[in-house]
């Protein structure tokens, strides 16, 4: 999954297709592993205040968002410039031009993050799903009362 990565920064993959490759990964080991494996290749300096706190919002705002649980927790934001993959300890920032690794504590809240994205999409998919139900059986309800008996 490094080559894949490695691959997009070179320009010869597509970005929604290594995003697509990270998505598939089936569990936080393999993120973890990934993880070490982008340390490995990255510079040895830790991302700071590179780009206003405003851009940095902004990404974040408008990110997307995968979290793995079992048997290891991890996270992926997918943000309009960059894809941050995070195990709570460590993390990493790519972007076209590069991997950036994350200060322990940034890596710690974009986990925090990662999750938070998750369990409110979940919340907003369920209250959603209990709504769609409710319509069905008042729909359901409403017409059965609209069937008259034979006599």
């Amino acid at each position: 999954m490094a080559e894949a990565a490695a691959l997009w920064q070179a320009g010869g993959l597509d970005r929604e297709a290594l995003v697509g490759q990270l998505t598939t990964l089936g569990e936080g080991e393999a993120v973890h592993a990934l993880i070490g494996d982008l340390i490995g290749e990255a510079p040895g300096h830790e991302v700071t205040d590179a780009a206003g706190t405003g851009e940095w919002r902004a990404e974040l705002l408008a990110s997307r968002a995968k979290a793995w649980a079992h048997p290891a927790s991890a996270g992926l934001l997918v943000g309009p410039h960059v894809l941050i993959l995070t195990d709570g300890r460590r993390g990493v920032v790519l972007t076209a031009e590069g991997t950036r690794v994350l200060k322990a504590s940034v890596s710690a809240s974009m986990l925090l993050l990662c999750q938070t994205i998750v369990m409110a999409d979940h919340a907003v998919d369920a209250q959603e799903l209990g709504t769609l139900r409710q319509q069905r059986i008042e729909s359901t309800s409403t017409s059965l009362s609209e069937i008259e008996p034979l006599p």
